[in-house]
C-alpha cells in the first residue's frame, strides 16, 4: 500500500528531475511591508515555472505509484471556465473507484503562457485554485510558499480530503484535514454544521486514491 508519506517521497525524488535547472527563492519581504509599485510589477515571470515543474513530479509520482493514469494535453470539460488563460491541460485519472479526478493546466502568467498552474477537480472539472493566486512582486512571499501551497490542494484530492460544497454563491472547501476556506458566507455563520450535515448543498468530494493499492 501506497501511503501519504512513501508518495510525497516520490514527488520530492521526481522533483529533483523535473525541477532541475529551475533556481527556488526565499521570502523577498520577510521583514517589511511591500512597497507600493510591487503590486504593479511582475519581475521574471519565468521563475514560477518552478510550479510546473513540481506538478509534473506530481503525475510522475502518481504514475509510478501505480495510483491514476494521465492523459497529456487532453480536453478537459470545465463546469465553469476558470478565471485563467490556459494553454494545456493534463488530465489525471485514478484507478480507486469513487476518486475524484485531477486536472493540472499550464496558464498564463504576465507575458507568458505557461508560467502559472490552475488546479482542477472532477468531471465537469471544477477550478480549485491558481498557483501562484496572483504573481506580482508584493504577493510574491517565496517560491517555498506556493510549492507549499500546491502539494497540500493536490495531497488532499489524492488523499480524498477535500470537499467543495457549494449553495448559490456560497462556497466551502475542504483541503485537508487541517480547516476549511469559504466565500460568500455571512459573519460567523456555521460552517461546522454544514460540514457534517451538507444537506442542502451540491458537494463534491471523493475517496481516497491511495485505496487502489
Amino acid at each position: 500500500m501506497v501511503t501519504e508519506h512513501d508518495l510525497l517521497a516520490k514527488v520530492d525524488a521526481a522533483f529533483e528531475v523535473t525541477g532541475r535547472g529551475l533556481a527556488s527563492w526565499p521570502d523577498p519581504h520577510p521583514d517589511r511591508s511591500p512597497l507600493d509599485e510591487e503590486y504593479s510589477r511582475l519581475t521574471n515571470p519565468s521563475r514560477w515555472r518552478i510550479l510546473g515543474a513540481r506538478a509534473d513530479a506530481w503525475l510522475v509520482a502518481v504514475v509510478d505509484g501505480g495510483l491514476a493514469k494521465v492523459e497529456p494535453s487532453a480536453a478537459v470539460r470545465w463546469r465553469v471556465p476558470p478565471r485563467t488563460v490556459i494553454s494545456r491541460t493534463d488530465h489525471v485519472a485514478p484507478h480507486a473507484t469513487g476518486a475524484l479526478p485531477l486536472v493540472l493546466a499550464c496558464s498564463q502568467l504576465g507575458p507568458l503562457d505557461d508560467a502559472g498552474i490552475t488546479l482542477g477537480v472532477g468531471d465537469p472539472a471544477i477550478a480549485v485554485a491558481w498557483f501562484p493566486d496572483c504573481g506580482c512582486d508584493a504577493c510574491d512571499s517565496g517560491s517555498q510558499d506556493e510549492l507549499d501551497n500546491l502539494d497540500a490542494h493536490i495531497l488532499g484530492i489524492v488523499s480524498g480530503a477535500f470537499r467543495r460544497l457549494s449553495a448559490g454563491n456560497r462556497e466551502i472547501t475542504v483541503i485537508g484535514e487541517g480547516g476549511w476556506t469559504a466565500s460568500g458566507l455571512p459573519a460567523r455563520y456555521d460552517v461546522d454544521a454544514v460540514l457534517a450535515d451538507p444537506t442542502g448543498w451540491d458537494e463534491v468530494a471523493g475517496t481516497s486514491w491511495l485505496h487502489h493499492v
